[in-house]
């Protein structure tokens, strides 16, 4: 494990695995993967073959037909065995997952946040996980992060899902275990992209006090689900804004005016002239990948059946992110992968009450 995040760009580390060797422990497993099976099978057909042939040779036939009954029996045990084992051994490579834990550790939220976090991360892979692989990067203090940073930290997992087919070529499903601050997980999302070749369920910390740690989030690949858990309050136009300029602003905890009086001052700032509002109506989404995959469905649904002014959709774009990392991810894999460089993720921060961007800003 590392001993420290890296400040010159995130590398891959395969820090732990799971044991899901077809062992022979127990008398249990003994049962459970055929070797009982085959041991007995070959102990009673080795010996009551040798007994039948014997009794051929010798032409006693007195009980011949009995010893050669359970020689079949012996044979039908190891055939029935090793049947046990091979399918065994289909379940376990259908049930093999790798983690990836992806963290980049921002002085804004302490560095001793980010560690816990990590480590809660790295935790919960190898408890749930057959292979975990890890990458991290530490942001400089000061200034807005640079994206190259978060762009390399996307590429290492791009690499480390390839990594992944490697080691493990029979997991069907890669677990994306994100921790890092919001407008950096939409960066992240938005060079990481959707369309990938294994399955890839982002998590997220759950906060409901039961173990595990994480649950299964949303799949970064597009779906259509019905449920539609958020408000959507429509375009509002801005005085004085620029019309090409549009903001997206996500208030997943319930804040109201608390969350949107500042969005409208920034985006009054940056001279942006549409905000397309989504809320939740409960602080916190339900804890399931049905609720978060509905969520971000219906923000990208909402996105793209806005009523937009002519030029917007192809003018600069700002997304005021809040609530869970997955979210973030996920939306920008989905709405800003074709073309990240057109959006600006803004994250807020409590201390000055106000949004900080990631990248640059959206300009006139």
């Amino acid at each position: 494990m590392t001993e420290q995040y890296r400040p010159d760009g995130p590398r891959l580390t395969v820090i732990g695995s799971l044991n899901n060797a077809l062992g022979s422990g127990s008398l249990k497993q003994l049962f459970a993967d055929g070797s009982a099976e085959i041991a007995i099978g070959s102990a009673v057909a080795s010996g009551f073959g040798v007994e039948a042939v014997k009794s051929l040779m010798t032409g006693e036939a007195n009980g011949r037909w009995w010893f050669v009954l359970a020689c079949v029996v012996g044979v039908g045990s190891i055939a029935y065995g090793f049947v046990r084992r091979e399918h065994l051994r289909r379940r376990l490579q259908r049930q093999v997952r790798v983690g990836i834990v992806v963290t980049a550790a921002d002085s804004a939220r302490s560095l001793v946040y980010a560690r816990q976090l990590d480590g809660q991360a790295e935790a919960y892979s190898r408890s749930t996980c057959a292979i975990t692989i890890k990458s991290d990067v530490q942001l400089p203090t000061g200034g807005t992060a640079p994206g190259h940073l978060i762009e390399a930290l996307a590429d290492r997992t791009i690499e480390a899902m390839a990594m992944a087919e490697q080691l493990s070529p029979n997991a069907i499903q890669i677990d994306l275990i994100p921790t890092m601050r919001l407008h950096a997980a939409f960066w992240y999302g938005a060079r990481l992209g959707h369309t990938h070749s294994r399955s890839v369920m982002v998590h997220e910390p759950s906060h409901t006090g039961d173990t595990p740690s994480h649950f299964p989030a949303v799949r970064l690949i597009a779906g259509e689900p019905e449920a539609q858990p958020l408000t959507v309050h429509g375009v509002e136009p801005l005085s004085g804004g620029d019309p090409t300029l549009t903001a997206l602003a996500l208030d997943l905890q319930a804040r109201g005016e608390a969350f949107y009086a500042p969005v409208r001052k920034t985006c009054q700032e940056e001279g942006i002239g549409n905000l397309l509002r989504l809320s939740s109506p409960v602080e916190r989404l339900a804890e399931n990948t049905e609720t978060f995959t509905a969520a971000v469905a219906q923000v990208c649904r909402a996105w793209i059946e806005a009523q937009l002014p002519d030029g917007a959709r192809t003018g600069r774009h700002a997304i005021f992110l809040s609530g869970p990392v997955a979210v973030s991810v996920a939306l920008g894999a989905r709405l800003a992968s074709a073309d990240h460089g057109r959006w600006t993720a803004y994250t807020y921060d409590p201390a000055n009450n106000t949004y900080e961007p990631f990248l640059s800003a959206p300009t006139t």
